[in-house]
């Protein structure tokens, strides 16, 4: 009896051994686990280790060496070379591949505000073009009262920069109402807009023999223009305190009504014209002009 129980506690041992081992294929499966997962490290490791020595190699060709034949830069008199440079950052040793050129060529464009346009073209992997085109004035700028000359100007698009001699000299002129008047980098608005707007409208070839040589903007409700003639002109339309498409309309029908009276030579002895009001032209008198 006791050894028949004997035997039964020794194959009731074997059994419960038995079950607790794991199997074959459980085995396999975790060995694999970690063969891939030790595979996958490798991999990860070598491929960075790749990156960054490719990386390196490509940083070393982008090397800016010999800024001379390495960096082009196409300019007209006023911006010179060496601002753009220096805005990028492109000297001896400066690195293509770590520049941002879109945020120094926006910061150059603001702090240079003669710059109209700045191209940025690179050839790869260390030569480098930039072309910029400058503004080019319509008018000059002054303030009303001011003693001495601004060197300020404005060209087609409305943005006042800096400017002197040559040329500038004989350019019409745009008289604000008060200190500082508009400042460099910035873009006329309201009645000194409408002033430019009449500006550019007297060098258009359908108004040929009509200039202006000055316009005072102080007025609140209409321009002082003196004209080439030097007869002054007291000129208004719909909507110039705010210019657009259709107040520039007005302004053009209007102002050929101008011309029209200045050039017919019937108020040749006058020396101030109205033209504040639709369809009604008057010099001096007050007199009608047919």
């Amino acid at each position: 009896m006791k050894r028949n129980k004997k035997r039964r506690s020794l194959l009731h041992s074997a059994m419960r051994r038995k079950t607790n081992r794991p199997d074959d294929g459980a085995m396999g499966k975790i060995v694999l686990g970690v063969l891939v997962a030790v595979a996958a490290v490798a991999l990860t490791v070598g491929a960075v280790a790749c990156f960054r020595a490719m990386r390196a190699r490509w940083l070393e060709q982008c090397v800016v060496t010999d800024p001379g034949s390495q960096v082009e830069v196409t300019t007209g008199s006023h911006v010179k070379r060496n601002v753009i440079m220096e805005g990028f950052g492109l000297r001896e040793g400066a690195n293509l591949a770590q520049i941002d050129f879109a945020a120094r060529r926006e910061e150059l464009m603001r702090k240079v505000p003669n710059i109209r346009s700045l191209t940025v073209t690179r050839r790869l992997p260390n030569h480098i073009e930039i072309s910029v085109a400058e503004r080019e004035p319509l008018a000059k700028m002054e303030v009303k009262g001011a003693k001495t000359q601004s060197g300020l100007v404005v060209d087609s698009d409305g943005v006042v920069f800096r400017r002197r001699g040559g040329a500038v000299d004989l350019l019409p002129k745009i008289v604000e109402a008060r200190q500082p008047g508009t400042q460099p980098g910035k873009t006329l608005e309201g009645m000194a807009r409408s002033a430019l707007d009449l500006v550019a409208l007297c060098r258009e070839e359908d108004f040929a023999g009509f200039s202006v040589i000055a316009v005072d903007v102080s007025h609140q409700d209409y321009l002082l223009a003196i004209l080439g003639n030097y007869q002054r002109a007291e000129i208004a339309w719909e909507g110039m305190e705010s210019p657009d498409a259709a107040s520039r309309a007005n302004m053009r029908e209007r102002v050929a009504a101008l011309r029209h009276c200045v050039l017919s030579g019937v108020g040749a002895r006058g020396k101030i014209w109205n033209a504040t009001q639709p369809g009604h032209i008057t010099v001096d008198t007050k007199e009608p002009i047919p």
